[in-house]
């Protein structure tokens, strides 16, 4: 892959791109406004994530991994219409993942989901399987859980609004306590920890990593926990 820019921002019409598919999700559209899209979305993600990925490697964990392609750290801005309802054809956001693991879509990671209007930032886990859903229900139910819990209380304590992802089971799995204190985790086969804020006016600068950083710096220790955990 050729080297690419430092990251210095996304476009001055990035966020107008965004704004615009979310109002006329068509291709016809986005054909029209391609080249915005191309050099003002697509080109400064790839370096974000670069920029990004090699500040958490620095500061937070040694061993992410992060890789500017599809696949990898980016997901397609088209959608996957075959067993969808909706056939709107692009997604309105942007996605990208630093991971620690063998796969960028089921090992812990950070996550970044930019919207025209909103900035998603955050931590987690998809798709435990096998013995890994098995260490994380294990680790949940001993006193590894009662870190985690910790942890989540104090990321709240500077986001308090900082929002669970849903129980993905309706009941306990067979073999813990239904009344387990931490039974609202063992219904949980996936995991994240997200806050949500405005689009910062640095989107547009490169001190919008600075700004990402500080979001991932408050939900480290339960990154941490998840990638000793899962």
């Amino acid at each position: 892959m050729a080297e690419l820019p430092p990251f210095a921002g996304f476009g001055p019409d990035a966020m107008s791109f965004l704004e615009g598919l979310a109002a006329d999700n068509s291709k016809a559209y986005f054909d029209a406004h391609r080249n915005v899209y191309d050099t003002q979305v697509a080109a400064p993600l790839k370096s974000l994530v670069v920029a990004l990925g090699a500040r958490i490697a620095v500061e937070l964990d040694p061993e992410i991994s992060y890789e500017p392609r599809i696949g990898k750290s980016l997901f397609r801005i088209n959608r996957d219409l075959r067993f969808s309802a909706d056939k709107t054809p692009y997604h309105t956001y942007l996605d990208a993942v630093f991971w620690h693991g063998e796969s960028s879509r089921t090992h812990p990671a950070y996550m970044l989901r930019i919207t025209a209007d909103d900035v998603y930032t955050g931590v987690g886990v998809f798709g435990l399987k096998g013995e890994r859903l098995d260490r994380y229900r294990a680790a949940i139910a001993g006193d590894p859980g009662v870190e985690l819990v910790a942890a989540i209380d104090d990321v709240r304590t500077s986001w308090p609004d900082a929002a669970l992802s849903e129980a993905t089971r309706k009941r306990v799995p067979p073999g813990f306590d239904a009344d387990h204190p931490r039974a609202e985790y063992l219904r949980r086969d996936s995991f994240h920890l997200s806050v949500t804020r405005p689009t910062p006016p640095e989107i547009t600068d490169a001190a919008f990593v600075d700004a990402l950083m500080e979001r991932f710096t408050i939900v480290a220790s339960v990154h941490r926990w998840m990638v000793a955990n899962t």
